[in-house]
């Protein structure tokens, strides 16, 4: 990939990969509930701190679980379903030709899923005139757009 060719994303592009990745996980995140929940005779039935602990318990997995498939996804030049389609990847900031490595990739995954809960993540990106979010910095990556050649 030619470093001319790689322009910063839109906040379009990123909300819409948002949305994508949201529908997306949806299933997944489900199914690892009904697991935990199962696994755990989730009901209510029990103790009123014995839910409470089983909840917060039930947020991290999910949380946990978010964190590793961004992680996995954003290092070593891999990207997920949404980033492909919509022709975004996630590069090093300092030198786009290098891989992100895991360490920057988890750094990003655990600002970026806060962030983009509360909406700090787009806000940024809109205030910022390359469209690069808090996570972006802090991680030392970006995330551009690579346009996808096709045939029609």
């Amino acid at each position: 990939m030619a470093e001319a060719s790689y322009a910063p994303a839109s906040v379009w592009r990123r909300f819409m990969s948002m949305v994508y990745e949201g529908l997306l996980l949806f299933g997944p995140l489900l199914l690892i509930a009904f697991i935990y929940s199962v696994s755990l005779d989730f009901n209510d039935t029990s103790s009123a701190g014995s839910l409470t602990a089983k909840r917060l318990g039930l947020q991290l997995v999910c949380a946990a679980a978010l964190v590793a498939y961004f992680t996995w996804g954003w290092s070593n030049q891999r990207c997920t379903l949404p980033m492909q389609t919509l022709g975004l990847r996630v590069v090093d900031a300092r030198d786009p030709s290098r891989k992100v490595s895991p360490r920057q990739a988890l750094l990003r995954a655990l600002i970026a899923v806060p962030s983009t809960l509360t909406g700090i993540g787009l806000l940024s990106a809109l205030l910022n005139r390359d469209s690069q979010t808090l996570h972006d910095r802090f991680s030392g990556t970006r995330l551009v757009h690579i346009p996808i050649n096709r045939r029609v």
